[in-house]
């Protein structure tokens, strides 16, 4: 292990003893500056300056007319070095906007002893009273004074992921994703399940291609690129392979990887097929939806790829027929799985998709009737290399059938039990497809599509044009079933567009099979502990700007695995995801504050801090528990379930809040109220919005801004109370993942409020949008009036 990984994963150690002892320092040693800004008279027109000044417990005070200027940042520079300042607070707009730019700005110091108080969007901009507005900038600066006394100096968090990746699945997205990570120097082991790589691209036989309003070949187009997989010295391919067990660290993946026998020495098979020729086994053919039959050892198609032979363990009699013909003494009816350790720096699910059951519509007759088939098995007879060398013919009489009717929607769209509630996306698109080949090839054969709803988004609308000038018929209604009469099959079907009933005789039936998660998408998934929808494809970490990235950091997805899809997205979306992979291996990933650390002395390995991560940031390591910085957001929900008060906040620490409410707290008049609000990100973006807007709300709102909810614990609350806060506003926007975390963390905190005999009415949540800013500022307003038209403003 290299020494940047060996540090990365003794992070959390390293992390606690520089928090330790620089905890340990005295507060009363510490210089503090503060630099207002006037901000053009943004600021200074409504709150009283030279008294803010005045008013400050700090070492040193200075204003400015812009702070934000670049000649600002040497006046800031110079003023840390000849006042000798240990803490800066910079009093002046929103910290969402403007903290990196001052951190930088007094690089002399830690970024983490640099505080930015918001007395623009949040007081100057809100308020009009200008006796009020100075009152509480008073407040919020001193406040921000008190909390950087407790601040402690905090290392860059930077993490490297290890240049190496893993990619479970050898479909057409998994080898376009492994390609572009290996052209990139990254090294790629492909994992596929199969004896050969290319997935159900390698079936269809034909795609279609909406631009040249023609269908190619599927093959020639994957083999050039099958090629350069193959050939690349970036890459290895495991075939037969399913993963056992995923160990997870702070940089990389233990990965133990099962090989499946297939009795054949790969290194030595030259593919002569003499084996084939005498072995006696033969059973139902795969590669053409069990149409036609193969042997016991095979090939699963002429350019499969690896190209060597294969047996089929379940049903090889080891007759030993093979054994004996084979002059490159390659096949060993002796040979074991073999187990393989490997270290991954990321992983992409790209385990593809399954097809829907078709027998569990017996309405239609799939299994029952031989000429009711699926699109997949059309596929494979339409295919030049299929049972049929590409004749289309009835399964019962080898005869050309005289009508194709096409059934849409089978499995898709179904209400029903066992049924998938959403489209498959590509059906339609596949119907067409075999559509058009038919009318083209076999013009004497018709071709009606049945269809609930033809969906052909963009482009593809000119080739639903294209092959309907074929000659192609469409019914709009789903037929209620299948049966035979006579020597013909008969479809019953209402047409909802003529509003009547009708019978179709056919030669042939054509189910358009729904696509759904692959077991081994769902198998993956249950390893690594990444979420799943609720149609049980992997869950992106968020559909908008997240669309590849799973809840677990460093793993990535794309391809059917994700959902349903076309071949062009899949694509697309493999491009994407080795993007991300390769992003973070050459920028690395820097952790910000606030982030969780385990202080493994303190640690019982309960496990209760892993399971209320709906971030997936928390691991078990073989010795204690361990949390991954990259992914931790420093929301708290594990430091408020851990029994042994183990996990501790960096960047946000009990101290640093306890001080700032403290310093909101300070100084109340009598009579006067006071009110505290919690705002996460999503919060704080609105409240800063209504400053933006103009919008006013009363002076007694104080505002801290948190990572969430969860970081707040009943005794924060308490110390509220007693420091004089009248009310307590808490308002979020909380993750997906987190959502149960939240709702327990609502109960507990009203609970322990209830318990002490604390007014219900004075503890407020609020679930924060950041376009709605004038809800909060409702909510605001409406707490406010509340808690004064109450009964008594009493000390609780």
């Amino acid at each position: 292990m290299n020494t940047e990984s060996k540090n990365l994963e003794n992070l959390s150690s390293d992390l606690e003893n520089n928090y330790n002892s620089l905890g340990k320092k005295s507060k009363s040693g510490e210089r503090v500056g503060v630099f207002i800004c006037r901000c053009g008279g943004n600021i200074s027109d409504t709150i009283d300056i030279e008294r803010l000044k005045s008013s400050l417990d700090a070492n040193f005070v200075e204003d400015y007319e812009n702070l934000c200027s670049l000649n600002c940042r040497r006046h800031i520079r110079e003023e840390i070095m000849e006042q000798n300042l240990d803490r800066v607070v910079i009093a002046a707009c929103s910290p969402l906007t403007h903290l990196k730019t001052f951190q930088n700005y007094a690089d002399p110091l830690n970024p983490s002893m640099v505080e930015m108080v918001n007395l623009r969007e949040q007081c100057s901009w809100v308020h009009d009273d200008p006796e009020k507005a100075t009152q509480k900038a008073i407040g919020l600066t001193q406040a921000g004074v008190e909390k950087v006394k407790s601040a402690q100096a905090l290392k860059k968090i930077i993490s490297r992921t290890e240049k190496s990746a893993a990619i479970f699945g050898g479909g057409i997205s998994g080898i376009t994703a492994a390609l572009s990570l290996a052209n990139q120097g990254v090294k790629v082991t492909i994992i596929e399940k199969n004896p050969a790589i290319g997935g159900n691209m390698v079936k269809i036989g034909k795609v279609f291609s909406p631009e040249k309003l023609a269908e190619e070949c599927s093959l020639c187009i994957l083999n050039p690129i099958i090629n350069d997989v193959v050939n690349h010295k970036n890459i290895n391919i495991m075939t037969k392979t399913n993963l056992r067990r995923a160990g997870r660290r702070s940089t990389y993946f233990n990965l133990v990887l099962e090989k499946e026998t297939s009795y054949i020495h790969e290194d030595r098979c030259i593919a002569c097929g003499n084996c084939v020729d005498v072995c006696p086994v033969e059973v139902p053919d795969e590669w053409n939806q069990g149409m036609t039959m193969r042997k016991a050892i095979y090939k699963p198609f002429a350019q499969a790829v690896p190209d060597v032979y294969t047996i089929d363990t379940e049903n090889c009699k080891k007759c030993g027929k093979c054994v004996k013909v084979c002059k490159m003494d390659a096949i060993d009816l002796k040979l074991k799985n073999e187990v393989v350790p490997l270290k991954a720096g990321s992983v992409i699910i790209a385990t593809g998709h399954e097809h829907f059951d078709l027998s569990t519509r017996p309405e239609y007759g799939y299994e029952r009737f031989d000429d009711v088939i699926s699109q997949m098995d059309l596929a494979r007879l339409l295919g030049v290399n299929g049972p049929t060398l590409g004749k289309l013919q009835k399964i019962s009489d080898g005869k050309q059938p005289q009508r194709v009717v096409m059934v849409q929607c089978t499995g898709s769209r179904d209400e029903k039990s066992g049924g998938k509630r959403y489209c498959s996306k590509v059906c339609c698109m596949v119907a067409l497809k075999h559509a058009s080949i038919i009318r083209e090839k076999f013009p004497d054969t018709e071709v009606v599509i049945c269809y609930t709803d033809l969906r052909t988004p963009g482009m593809y609308e000119n080739y639903l044009r294209y092959v309907q000038d074929k000659g192609l018929k469409l019914v709009r209604g789903r037929p209620g079933e299948v049966t035979k009469k006579g020597d013909h099959l008969l479809v019953r079907v209402e047409d909802t567009l003529q509003r009547q009933p009708l019978e179709m005789e056919t030669d042939m039936v054509v189910l358009s099979e729904a696509i759904e998660p692959s077991e081994g998408t769902m198998k993956l998934a249950r390893r690594f502990n990444v979420g799943l929808s609720q149609d049980m494809f992997i869950k992106e970490k968020h559909a908008k700007i997240k669309p590849v990235n799973t809840d677990v950091e460093r793993i990535f997805v794309c391809g059917t695995a994700q959902g349903p899809k076309d071949i062009s997205e899949s694509v697309s979306q493999a491009s994407a995801a080795a993007a991300k992979v390769s992003e973070q291996i050459k920028c690395g990933t820097e952790a910000e504050p606030p982030v969780a650390i385990i202080r493994t002395s303190l640690c019982k390995h309960c496990g209760k801090c892993k399971e209320i991560c709906g971030f997936k940031a928390i691991y078990r390591d073989e010795e204690y528990m361990s949390i991954d910085p990259m992914a931790c957001k420093g929301c708290g929900a594990c430091a408020g379930v851990c029994p042994e008060g183990a996990i501790e906040i960096i960047g946000l620490n009990d101290q640093e809040l306890y001080a700032q409410m403290e310093g909101l707290l300070r100084d109340k008049e009598d009579g006067e109220i006071r009110i505290l609000a919690f705002l996460d990100n999503v919060g704080y973006t609105a409240a800063d919005t209504i400053g933006n807007n103009r919008v006013s709300y009363p002076e007694a709102i104080r505002i801290i801004r948190i990572p969430s909810i969860n970081r707040i614990m009943p005794e924060h609350l308490m110390f509220a109370y007693e420091h004089g806060a009248d009310g307590i506003l808490m308002a979020e926007y909380p993750d997906e993942c987190m959502l149960e975390a939240h709702k327990a963390k609502m109960k507990e905190l009203s609970e322990s409020v209830a318990a002490q005999g604390i007014p219900a009415d004075r503890l407020r949540f609020y679930k924060a949008y950041a376009p709605h800013y004038r809800g909060l500022a409702q909510q605001f307003e409406d707490f406010y009036m509340d808690i004064l038209e109450g009964d008594d403003l009493k000390k609780f």
